[in-house]
């Protein structure tokens, strides 16, 4: 399976602000934080997400920048949750201290291996809230290790 195919993803509202609470919490203490996106498609060329969660995570500062841990076995409670509900994990959401970009770190140890999954990057620790939803940088991944910035004819839509 990948989501290659897919043109546009829905964003329920309710998942922007359930994603942005930990990245904002995190980002007081100066830390970065992940939340996974859960959601499906039907065939067609529409993915929506339906479920935020946060894993258990392991965040570190030191003069080399930040850093976010997940462990094998955290992911895979990520996975098999997401897999009873009949969902599949393709978005990570992160927190960065300034810029939202992919960094070389973003692009070499993602947390997303689905073709076609989306990770987006949150600026200032998304402070500013839902209101700089179009600020985030948003990326889809083409092959292992290789993220590109999302296509403008790919749709991004948050919904109520």
């Amino acid at each position: 399976m990948t989501l290659d195919h897919v043109e546009e993803f829905i964003v329920p509202r309710t998942l922007v602000s359930r994603t942005l609470r930990p990245l904002q919490a995190a980002g007081r203490g100066g830390y970065e934080a992940f939340v996974l996106w859960g959601g499906r498609t039907d065939g067609s060329a529409t993915f929506r997400f339906e479920e935020a969660y946060v894993p258990r995570q392991t965040s570190t500062r030191s003069e080399r920048g930040l850093l976010v841990v997940i462990e094998g076995a955290e992911l895979f409670r990520v996975n098999r949750d997401f897999y009873s509900h009949g969902l599949v994990l393709a978005g990570q959401v992160h927190s960065h201290p300034t810029d939202a970009y992919h960094s070389a770190t973003d692009d070499e140890f993602p947390i997303i291996t689905l073709r076609g999954g989306l990770s987006a990057v949150v600026p200032d620790f998304g402070s500013g809230g839902e209101r700089r939803f179009d600020e985030w940088a948003w990326y889809r991944l083409a092959r292992t290790g290789e993220w590109a910035p999302v296509m403008p004819e790919t749709t991004i839509r948050v919904v109520e």
